[in-house]
């Protein structure tokens, strides 16, 4: 064979085969290198052996690396990205509607009010407030932190949950327009009484003043439609509701 297709090496010299140069040639680079850190040795090694030394030697970690940081980055962005909140969020409590219900009427309502769908900067229609189970934990935590703008239960619900002070009287929080032209909707609850008292024990759950927080479905077209929506239900504004307006709009939607 030529000497182009088999170089022939300068430290081989009398005796020593070519084997036993590259070992030799082997341990003096480990020698060379010793205590030295791979990027220290990558840097000093000859251009033609850089390649193979990263590829043995760093590639595998360098990517490793690389993607940890690719992680790190989205989970940092993720997180210090605010999510946009909901412009209506409706609590349909215990049997009041079935889920699916409660995803037609999403659609529909979004595409009224033009929002989108979804909780983050849309309408949400959640169905899943079982009192049963953890469903008043549930609501008495969105309505602390004032995700819910409008809570809608059968009479019995719906009046426990007026008794603990959750809804708003709706003269108040209606337009005046829609006070007068949805009058007869208007039911009268006992609220909640947050006066003073000594008795640390006491509970003012439905012992407040009795005022219009419900509105009456039993005669609103967009709700009546739906085969498994329940024809007593009763709506409410949530207090501190951060989507008033938009609430308003929600009460009208369902009357038409």
């Amino acid at each position: 064979m030529s000497d182009e297709q088999h170089p022939v090496r300068a430290n081989v010299g009398p005796g020593i085969s070519e084997r036993q140069a590259q070992v030799i040639d082997a341990l003096s680079s480990s020698v060379a290198f010793k205590g030295k850190s791979s990027w220290t040795i990558l840097r000093e090694l000859p251009t033609g052996r850089r390649w193979g030394y990263f590829r043995d030697q760093l590639l595998a970690r360098t990517l490793t690396a690389a993607a940890i940081a690719m992680v790190a980055v989205f989970l940092v962005v993720q997180f210090l990205t605010p999510k946009a909140p909901p412009k209506l969020y409706v609590a349909a409590v215990g049997e009041a509607i079935a889920v699916q219900d409660a995803a037609t009427l999403q659609r529909e309502v979004a595409t009224a009010l033009r929002l989108p769908e979804g909780r983050q900067g849309g309408v949400r229609i959640d169905a899943y407030f079982d009192l049963k189970k953890d469903g008043l934990s549930k609501l008495q935590a969105m309505l602390s932190a004032q995700e819910i703008d409008v809570i809608i239960a059968n009479p019995q619900d719906f009046r426990t949950l007026a008794g603990y002070g959750y809804m708003t009287d709706l003269t108040d929080t209606l337009t005046a327009e829609q006070v007068s032209d949805y009058r007869r909707n208007l039911v009268r609850c006992p609220g909640f009484d947050d006066a003073d008292h000594e008795d640390p024990e006491y509970n003012g759950a439905g012992k407040g003043a009795t005022a219009p927080f419900g509105f009456q479905l039993a005669t609103a077209g967009n709700w009546t439609k739906l085969p498994n929506a329940s024809g007593t239900a009763m709506l409410g504004l949530a207090q501190e509701s951060r989507n008033l307006a938009t609430a308003r709009r929600f009460v009208t939607f369902l009357e038409q």
